[in-house]
């Protein structure tokens, strides 16, 4: 039988740009070395958690993450800064040579704090690599009537879209004046009409620093083959139900939070079905995902669920 033993590794990588030049494309290049590795194999304690947030000028929610180090080196915050790129991976087992890759962002300013039995940390706040330029930056394109919305999402977030629709959805050619000068502006507009919602998640492990953005809509039930069973992931309780009265037409929609084993394998729109306490099977779709990570204790993929029986209400 194995035996779970969390481990994480974090880099630290130099931007290749200021900040503050110009990232309408939303990309930041980085060092393809990074300067500083922190691996907890080497005895180091470390612990990590994922939330979504609203940023400060961010319009959807993204991913933010807090790292807290114990007891490295005192002079250790010399050697990084604000706005470096952050790397995060984990592995399962002791026996596992590869990591695998959790998510990346923008290192915020460091806090060091000594306490009186003699532990010291130092905590770390990175922010999913989104530049606020990308949301403000002009488009060429302004005038989206008559376009598919698939058309219309692609041109303002290109490759850095998912689209977690039905095909009538995203097909559906737009018939109202929608005008936008700006990303921000457009999701503005189609929210509510054409899309049910739009977040900001991880992207994938490159040398581009990315994020992609993630389109949804009510999507109909599907055959119980394609979803993930949850137990299959180590589901740690039955999950909790949640009742929501929603939108202009106070709709009820039914939603179901719980926690699974750490994994990366689970994203946001992935079909799930869980067993409930009376036998049935239940069918739902990832509306959120956040962790908490200890290298010393709990390592949980917490999970909010849309109960895909809202669909056909």
């Amino acid at each position: 039988m194995l035996l779970l033993q969390y481990d994480f590794k974090i880099e630290f990588y130099k931007s290749k740009q200021p900040l503050e030049k110009d990232t309408s494309s939303g990309d930041s290049l980085i060092e393809e070395t990074p300067k500083i590795i922190i691996n907890t194999q080497h005895g180091i304690h470390i612990d990590i958690t994922i939330s979504n947030e609203f940023s400060n000028y961010n319009f959807v929610k993204s991913k933010r993450t807090k790292i807290v180090l114990w007891n490295l080196p005192l002079d250790f915050t010399n050697d990084i800064e604000v706005g470096d790129i952050v790397k995060i991976y984990y592995k399962k087992f002791a026996h596992e040579k590869n990591f695998d890759f959790i998510m990346s962002g923008y290192l915020g300013t460091p806090m060091s704090t000594d306490y009186p039995g003699g532990d010291f940390s130092v905590e770390l706040d990175v922010r999913l690599a989104v530049s606020s330029n990308f949301f403000n930056r002009k488009l060429e394109n302004k005038n989206f009537k008559g376009k598919t919305v698939q058309e219309a999402i692609e041109s303002v977030f290109p490759n850095r879209n998912i689209l977690n629709m039905d095909e009538k959805d995203y097909l559906k050619i737009i018939d109202k004046d929608i005008y936008a000068t700006t990303p921000k502006e457009f999701v503005d507009k189609i929210k509510g009409i054409y899309i049910h919602d739009v977040i900001a998640d991880i992207g994938g492990d490159s040398f581009d620093v990315e994020c992609n953005f993630i389109f949804t809509n009510d999507i109909t039930t599907e055959a119980d083959e394609n979803y993930k069973a949850l137990e299959d992931y180590g589901l740690e309780f039955i999950p909790q139900q949640e009742i929501a009265i929603e939108g202009e037409y106070k709709i009820r929609r039914v939603y179901w939070n719980t926690q699974t084993f750490y994994t990366h394998k689970l994203k946001i729109g992935d079909k799930v079905s869980f067993i409930d306490g009376l036998g049935k099977m239940i069918k739902t779709t990832i509306k959120e995902t956040s962790a908490r990570l200890s290298n010393a204790g709990e390592c949980s993929l917490i999970l909010k669920l849309k109960d895909d029986s809202n669909d056909s209400d």
